[in-house]
Parts: structure tokens; C-alpha cells; sequence
């Protein structure tokens, strides 16, 4: 049997693609997991705390020696100083230990607005010197999720303040009931003095910080990082245009008209 020059390509093609995957699979192989010290380090980073300002920031007997590498860190990363650092940054334990990828405990008030009050005032109350806002993030498609993220004023070095993040998610922005309980939350943020500003970006960077797992400070560094287009969430309580824009209208534009009936 002759083989052609065509077969011959098509040979090479396949053990091109097979070596790539067997060298992917080694690189994966050799990938260590994240240790907790690494973990702990990153935290901290994410959320503008350089890994030299830890110890005036966070304390808890840590010094500049300790925080020079991981091998130096992780002997003084007790119980004590693990929880603290997810109290902190209201990051979830789980994740700081490496076992699971979710890294917050997001806040899900999908049909229950008259909850957000409570929330804000128990934050409001912890937290009696902080700044609390927030952000509506939404995708330019205005499909998909949509999330509102607080930011508390936890303190500061030099003059950079440095934030607590706080996720309330579990919205379908073109969903017709979501889009009403949304509005509400939003005006209940208001009624709070809780200025909740609005942001269209991309749909996956929406997506990821919905997912819980995405470590708020490492996409942005303050709200004003945002490259996506602003826009005013309030008036989707003020506005019918603005509160039914994008809204499904499913079958006969029964999204529609529903939304219009729990218009605020």
C-alpha cells in the first residue's frame, strides 16, 4: 500500500496534538496546589495589602520576617490568625484552606427584599466607622447575572483605604420578577443612605464574580476600576423605560406585562 505525502502530513499532525497533551499533562502534574500560607499571601494582595504591610495591617504577632516567603509564614498561621483573616475579608474558611474553590458566602434575597434593611443595618452597625457602598454589575447584553457587590471600609494604609466585599447575587437580569426584586433591593439601599452605583461590563466578568469564586479585589481594585459603561440603578424604580429594557418577554410578552405589574 502507497502512502502519500497527504497521509504523511496527516501523521505528523496527529503526534504534533499528541506531544502537546502529554506535555500539558506533565505541566499539570508538576503544578503544586496552593499552599494555605500561598492562599493566606494572595488574600491579603487581592485586596491591596502588600505582603510587607501585613503585619501593621492584620498583626496578630506576625513580623516582617514572617512574611518573606510561605515556608516563613505558615508555622505562625494558627486557628486564631486563619479565622481572623476570613472574618476580615468575609472570605469563606473553606477556601482560605485550600479545599474548596468558592471563596465567599454570596447573600441570596431573590424574593425577599424587606431582608436587605436588616443586612445593611447589622453591616452598618458592626462596622460603625466604615463607608458602606456598592455596585450593580450587570452584562452589556443584559442577559445572564447579575450581582450587586457591597464595599466596606474595613481601615487603611497611608492614604489607600481597604475594602470588605460583601456579594448579593442569585439575579437574572432579564428575568421579569428578578428585575422587580432587584429594584427593590436597590431602593432599600437608598432608603439606607447605601449608595448602590450601577456598572455594564462584559458578560464574563459578570459571570465570574457571580460565581463566588473570583476574589472580588483581583478583577478590581475599588469600584472605579470598572471599565464597563455606568449607569443609574435607581431608576429602575423611577423609570418604567429603564426597568423593563431587556426584560424576556417570554411568551406573548408575558415577562413584560408581569413586570409591569410589580413595577414599584
Amino acid at each position: 500500500m502507497m502512502i502519500g505525502l497527504s497521509d504523511i502530513k496527516t501523521g505528523i499532525d496527529i503526534l504534533e496534538k499528541l506531544a502537546g497533551w502529554v506535555r500539558s499533562l506533565r505541566a499539570k502534574r508538576k503544578q503544586a496546589p496552593e499552599s494555605v500560607a500561598g492562599r493566606f499571601f494572595r488574600l491579603f494582595e487581592a485586596h491591596g495589602v502588600h505582603r510587607n504591610q501585613i503585619p501593621r495591617f492584620f498583626g496578630h504577632g506576625l513580623t516582617l520576617k514572617d512574611v518573606q516567603s510561605e515556608a516563613e509564614l505558615l508555622p505562625k498561621l494558627d486557628e486564631t490568625a486563619l479565622q481572623a483573616a476570613c472574618n476580615l475579608f468575609a472570605v469563606r474558611r473553606e477556601w482560605l484552606d485550600g479545599a474548596e474553590e468558592k471563596a465567599y458566602d454570596g447573600h441570596d434575597f431573590y424574593k425577599h427584599p424587606e431582608q436587605v434593611e436588616g443586612f445593611l443595618q447589622s453591616l452598618i452597625e458592626a462596622n460603625p466607622d466604615g463607608d458602606l457602598d456598592g455596585v450593580l454589575l450587570a452584562s452589556e447584553e443584559r442577559e445572564g447575572q447579575a450581582l450587586i457587590i457591597l464595599r466596606e471600609t474595613i481601615g487603611a494604609i497611608g492614604e489607600k483605604p481597604i475594602y470588605r466585599y460583601h456579594l448579593l447575587n442569585n439575579w437574572t437580569f432579564s428575568y421579569w420578577k428578578a428585575r422587580a426584586y432587584l429594584a427593590a433591593c436597590v431602593a432599600v439601599a437608598w432608603r439606607k443612605r447605601v449608595c448602590i452605583r450601577g456598572v455594564f461590563a462584559d458578560h464574563k466578568t459578570v459571570e465570574e464574580l457571580a460565581s463566588e469564586k473570583c476574589l472580588v479585589g483581583v478583577v478590581c481594585e475599588g469600584f472605579e476600576a470598572y471599565l464597563g459603561r455606568k449607569w443609574y440603578p435607581e431608576d429602575m424604580a423611577l423609570k418604567p423605560e429603564v426597568f423593563l429594557k431587556g426584560i424576556d418577554p417570554e411568551l406573548n410578552n408575558f415577562g413584560i406585562s408581569s413586570a409591569i405589574g410589580l413595577f414599584p
